[in-house]
């Protein structure tokens, strides 16, 4: 779970880190543009026309940035600008429609086709369209050039669309992809856990009724074979014990059940020079089910070796247990070390099979990024309270 959510997070902070950026260079090559036409003597408007034109030039440059993350405020944003600078051409001596800022527009286009649904995208390539035919329509300065400029402008819209539902495509199939993956792993493990225990529990259950059914029959005639039975059926019954732990936990079959106790053992194991690996517990112990303890005990591990993996030591974690009215709450959390590592270790879906483990023992299991930097693994687990 957690490398699947690193990579839909690494790629949509990816696509963030790409439209900031060309938001920034946008600004940094069109504004002074605009300036530069605007302080051309042949252009030079009204000190209160120029200062006018110079601040809706930097509305249209801050919409660019609220599209990153609300494409449709800043559409309307940047459509009432863009009006304003069209209406401004009517009573300046300068096509304030045609500035290098006012193309800034088509990046909001494009946010709004990458990151909205329907009927949002379409709505702004008919406001855009619109807008173009009402320049080509009142641009004083454009002459016998309305058509071309229309057509022009109608494909420049419908370019910054188009690229940004290819985006938005992309953004969607990489969601699908870790969406489906999650899903198969889950499905994968079930079918695992229910195929093994089955073939576990049937033999050992057969068994077990063949040698009872021999110690019933013989039990007054043969007591000697009857005893030998019964053992029989005590060892059956204690090795398919053995054997379902094996199934869960294949790494230790032969051990006892993992406890509560366990996890101080768990966590002192990944202390080195360079792990700091801290356990805290609050709040007054309640009985926890063997299999709520187990599920606990194998997501403790896993976010441990997820922490150690996916960061560059130093590294400092915390495992923090709270003791809380009817449940356990148990939360692992990494500072990020140095930064992350580069590993092609583990499946990418250990968290993801865990997390159906505690979900079948009755609690839940979430992974998120912690801000600045880190992890934290939270897992909730059901506690029965004795009766007073």
């Amino acid at each position: 779970m957690r490398s699947d959510t690193r990579a839909v997070e690494s790629t949509g902070r990816a696509w963030v880190r790409v439209d900031l950026l060309v938001a920034v260079i946008a600004a940094i090559v069109l504004l002074p543009s605009s300036l530069a036409v605007l302080g051309d003597p042949a252009f030079r408007p009204e000190p209160f026309a120029f200062a006018i034109v110079v601040t809706l030039c930097l509305l249209v440059h801050a919409a660019t940035f609220v599209a990153i993350r609300h494409p449709l405020a800043a559409l309307a944003a940047a459509d009432a600008v863009v009006l304003v600078l069209v209406l401004l051409s009517q009573t300046a001596a300068v096509p304030t429609a045609f500035l290098p800022s006012a193309a800034a527009y088509l990046l909001v286009v494009g946010q709004v086709a990458a990151r909205s649904r329907r009927p949002f995208p379409m709505l702004a390539l008919a406001g855009g369209i619109g807008g173009a035919a009402l320049i080509a329509v009142v641009e004083p300065h454009l002459g016998d050039f309305r058509l071309g400029t229309f057509v022009g402008l109608c494909g420049a819209i419908a370019a910054a669309w188009a690229l940004g539902l290819v985006v938005r495509v992309r953004r969607d199939q990489t969601e699908e992809r870790a969406t489906a993956r999650v899903a198969r792993a889950i499905t994968d493990e079930r079918a695992r856990i229910s195929r093994d225990l089955h073939d576990v529990v049937a033999h050992a259950v057969t068994v077990m009724i063949a040698q009872a059914e021999v110690a019933r029959l013989t039990r007054d005639d043969d007591p000697a074979r009857s005893d030998a039975s019964l053992a029989i059926v005590v060892d059956t019954g204690r090795e398919a014990l053995r054997s379902m732990r094996s199934t869960v936990a294949p790494e230790a079959p032969r051990e006892p059940l993992p406890t509560v106790d366990s996890l101080a053992a768990l966590v002192e194991s990944v202390r080195t020079p360079s792990v700091r690996a801290l356990l805290e517990e609050s709040g007054e112990r309640g009985p926890l089910r063997a299999d709520a303890a187990l599920a606990l005990h194998h997501a403790v591990r896993e976010a441990l070796t997820n922490a150690l993996r996916h960061t560059s030591a130093p590294v400092v974690i915390d495992v923090r247990l709270r003791w809380l009215p009817g449940r356990l709450r148990a939360t692992v959390t990494d500072d990020g070390g140095t930064g992350p590592a580069e590993s092609d270790l583990g499946s990418g879906i250990g968290l993801i099979g865990i997390a159906e483990r505690v979900r079948l023992a009755g609690g839940t299991l979430t992974a998120r990024p912690r801000s600045p930097a880190g992890w934290c693994v939270q897992v909730d687990l059901p506690v029965t309270r004795s009766a007073a």
